[in-house]
């Protein structure tokens, strides 16, 4: 997952490699936080099972696992990643049943991640599913924070 090889990273994601490129990069490489601290609003460390984590939730990389840590964070599962007024949402992708990212949703309907350790991009949601991460595997939402 590294923009500095662009065949890598177009191997990793076959749906990004188009032209004019159908996804913006939103911030340069950065080693101290990855997807999930991204997804829940942390830029400064790692987020996960085995990082920081919620207290309380099992310290598993399964799906139910991130159900309970969205939870613990107001998050709820819901149907789809269609906008909703007041609510943010997340996509937890998950290859065999294990989750291996999240992307949050912008305002605009598109969604944002955090690749690793590399950079930030804004995309489809969709165009992230492949060999690397995986589908889709479920929505979650909260009421948008207030400022």
């Amino acid at each position: 997952m590294d923009i500095s090889n662009p065949q890598k990273f177009f191997e990793d994601f076959p749906r990004l490699n188009k032209f004019p490129y159908p996804f913006n990069i939103t911030s340069p490489f950065d080693v101290k936080y990855n997807c999930i601290a991204w997804v829940v609003g942390v830029n400064n460390r790692w987020w996960g099972p085995y990082h920081v984590w919620p207290q309380g939730c099992p310290r598993e990389t399964t799906i139910s696992a991130f159900v309970q840590a969205f939870a613990a964070l107001g998050y709820e599962p819901c149907n789809d990643g269609r906008r909703e007024r007041g609510y943010e949402k997340v996509a937890l992708y998950a290859k065999e049943n294990k989750p291996m990212h999240a992307s949050k949703q912008l305002i605009n309907g598109r969604w944002t991640s955090k690749l690793g350790q590399d950079i930030d991009i804004e995309h489809k949601v969709k165009d992230l599913e492949g060999q690397c991460y995986g589908k889709v595997a479920m929505y979650f939402r909260r009421p948008m924070q207030k400022l």
